[in-house]
């Protein structure tokens, strides 16, 4: 027992890989990779058309998702000072 360190600290066990450090992963980052330099390079025309709808599309999203909080009850009964 010649490790200064108790067995919960050591390292002894082997992590699992995950799936994206294999080959299979490499090889899917790589395939993702150059789909995403396709739409970038081919399609930026038609993103930025689309641009200003998305701009107001944004609007009423924020109304929903953002006032979430706002339930219209303001009864002074819960503000007593």
């Amino acid at each position: 027992m010649d490790n200064k360190f108790p067995s919960h600290y050591r390292d002894d066990k082997k992590q699992p890989s995950s799936w994206w450090g294999s080959t299979q992963g490499n090889i899917a980052i790589l395939f993702i990779a150059v789909i995403g330099f396709y739409l970038i390079t081919e399609h930026t025309a038609h993103l930025l058309g689309i641009l200003p709808f998305l701009i107001f599309l944004s609007c009423p999203l924020m109304h929903l998702f953002m006032h979430h909080g706002h339930h219209g009850d303001h009864d002074d009964k819960d503000h007593k000072m």
